[in-house]
């Protein structure tokens, strides 16, 4: 089972997303194949290398939960604003919505359909 309220991705904005991908292999050892195949590591997140866009200027957390329009609600009583309303992504069953914290930092939160 994947943990609530932890950080369990991240995303990697570039442009051009070969060179990162080969930069962080020469690096840190990262593949793409690794990256995608849900293998777990003990104290390891996953992420991606993606392409850089208005959207995602800098480097994103995605913080998975079990309800996202419950957390959705909680952020926005403790301050927060939510910058990109609940998304669904029918492929993989998941919906995410981003928000900034009080600090200005955008971070995505993810759950289940």
């Amino acid at each position: 089972m994947i943990p609530s309220n932890h950080v369990t991705w991240f995303q990697l904005p570039a442009e051009d997303e070969e060179r990162a991908w080969h930069f962080y292999e020469q690096v840190f050892g990262w593949s793409t194949e690794e990256v995608y195949s849900n293998k777990t590591m003990m104290g390891a997140i996953h992420g991606e290398i993606v392409r850089r866009s208005e959207e995602l200027k800098e480097t994103r957390l995605v913080i998975r939960v079990i309800d996202v329009d419950g957390m959705t609600k909680q952020i926005l009583k403790c301050g927060g604003k939510i910058v990109k309303e609940r998304t669904e992504i029918p492929e993989i069953r998941m919906m995410y919505v981003s928000f900034s914290d009080t600090e200005g930092n955008i971070i995505n939160i993810v759950g289940d359909m």
